[in-house]
């Protein structure tokens, strides 16, 4: 067993002290009685006899008790937003295919595949297959007119070794 150095030893005991001394004067300011003439006087009410004959002593008039303790005021009313009609669905997307360009005196012509009524169609500028009309025609796409808008269907560019 080791033994502290005397210097250690006297430094414990010295806090060990100054605690204990701290705690009790803290206890005895806690515990030491209050001079009288430092309380108030405590306030006496009147107790007459010139109380309403009405009224028992003892009773309790509840009225009073009637009014809300809190009153939050409504709600503002907020104006309805407008009603807005959703959004119509888009068009169903173009299954046309375009096949060639032909270049012909009078202009270009287009060979296009409609995979729905599976036909082969000849257009040139103007004309209309179904609800759909052909706009322009150029050596490299094709500008459908549709109720929804304008769509193009362009020539994919064939790379040698391309089987197509």
């Amino acid at each position: 067993m080791t033994l502290l150095p005397r210097r250690k030893v006297l430094r414990v005991s010295a806090r060990r002290l100054l605690v204990a001394f701290m705690v009790s004067a803290c206890f005895t300011w806690a515990i030491w009685p209050i001079r009288p003439s430092s309380i108030a006087a405590i306030p006496t009410f009147n107790t007459s006899t010139s109380a309403p004959a009405n009224s028992v002593p003892g009773s309790l008039n509840l009225t009073g008790f009637g009014a809300p303790l809190w009153f939050a005021p409504p709600p503002p009313v907020l104006p309805q937003p407008p009603v807005v009609a959703a959004p119509l669905p888009p068009p169903p997307p173009l299954r046309w295919q375009l096949l060639a360009i032909v270049g012909e005196r009078s202009g270009f012509r287009a060979l296009i595949y409609d995979p729905d009524s599976d036909k082969l169609f000849e257009l040139g500028e103007g004309d209309t297959a179904g609800s759909r009309s052909i706009g322009r025609i150029t050596e490299t796409f094709v500008e459908v007119r549709e109720v929804a808008g304008l769509r193009t269907l362009a020539l994919r560019e064939s790379k040698p070794g391309d089987p197509r």
